[in-house]
């Protein structure tokens, strides 16, 4: 049964256009309006791969909220807000992001010679993946039909109608210079952690949570754009640089754990697992050089966001 969502969804009224609540509220505004047109695409083409979109506005939505600490630390409903966005994001992107991990681990498959392709593979890839993803898509599915859905695209609404009303604390109180060099800090502090990582687990989890800090960096430039319009732009698509590399790392890293997951299996089956095993190490081999090349990409990727927190500190 499909739950309705709020036909009043226009929420644009505002005062003082140029304060950063009002930029939030129509960044807000725009990811809400993006997870609305996936929720009819879902239920148009039936599709994991309609999803993304969503996927990403939720992350851009929470990441925009989550830079401004002062209001996330005073105002628990936007804390619950950020959680209910992650919710969403993982739960619904889940069916996409088994399929775009079958998808991977076949084309390997694919580009392997005949001698290097021992027992069922693509078999084994296909039944890992099938059932998962099934099921995954069942549950986004469920949760698009279900009551926590419109509450979600209701506490987005009412989030705005607050920011545009000037009363959300923290928003405007402070300056986006400090905003800005809170987030910068929060990177490099993440940069050192990856730098100070030893072994390959604890390595490959400080440079996912590298990732993260950028994305959220990068989201909160995308939500102030009209402050700098061109520095804004020229660091941001910078930050984006690098979070792609660290993005291609993070998908090489997902399909080790899956890779030893199917082994497991194929084991159990008493199947070869010689072409796990080179599958595997290619994508150690990936996320090998994805690190190697990541100090570059950083200072490259990081200089403009730094020259415009300083330049916005001197304003």
């Amino acid at each position: 049964m499909k739950t309705e969502v709020p036909l009043n969804t226009d929420v644009r009224a505002s005062a003082d256009p140029g304060s950063a609540s009002t930029l939030l509220a129509d960044y807000l505004r725009t990811q809400r309006e993006t997870i609305l047109d996936g929720q009819i695409t879902v239920e148009t083409h039936h599709d994991p791969d309609s999803v993304p979109a969503m996927v990403i506005a939720s992350r851009r939505a929470r990441s925009a909220l989550s830079a401004h600490r002062h209001t996330v630390h005073a105002e628990p409903e936007v804390r619950r807000l950020i959680e209910e966005l992650r919710w969403f994001g993982i739960s619904v992107g889940a069916a996409h992001e088994l399929r775009t991990q079958s998808a991977r681990l076949h084309a390997a498959v694919d580009v392997l010679r005949p001698r290097y392709n021992r027992g069922p593979v693509r078999a084994r890839i296909s039944e890992y993946f099938g059932e998962r993803t099934r099921l995954a898509w069942i549950a986004a599915r469920d949760l698009l039909a279900s009551p926590r859905f419109p509450a979600l695209i209701e506490d987005l609404m009412a989030e705005e109608r607050l920011l545009r009303g000037g009363v959300v604390a923290g928003i405007d109180d402070v300056d986006n210079a400090v905003v800005l060099s809170a987030l910068l800090d929060r990177v490099r502090s993440r940069m050192r952690a990856v730098d100070s990582a030893g072994e390959e687990d604890a390595r490959d989890a400080a440079i996912h949570a590298l990732r993260k800090a950028i994305r959220r960096t990068r989201y909160y430039l995308e939500s102030v754009h009209d402050l700098a319009p061109s520095r804004t732009a020229q660091a941001r698509d910078g930050l984006r640089v690098v979070q792609d590399l660290l993005g291609e790392h993070q998908d090489a890293v997902v399909a080790k754990h899956h890779l030893i997951q199917i082994t497991r299996e194929a084991e159990n089956a008493g199947e070869s697992t010689f072409t796990y095993g080179l599958l595997l190490q290619r994508e150690i081999d990936r996320t090998t050089r994805y690190s190697a090349e990541l100090p570059s990409a950083y200072w490259r990727s990081l200089r403009d966001a730094r020259v415009m927190a300083e330049v916005h500190a001197k304003d």
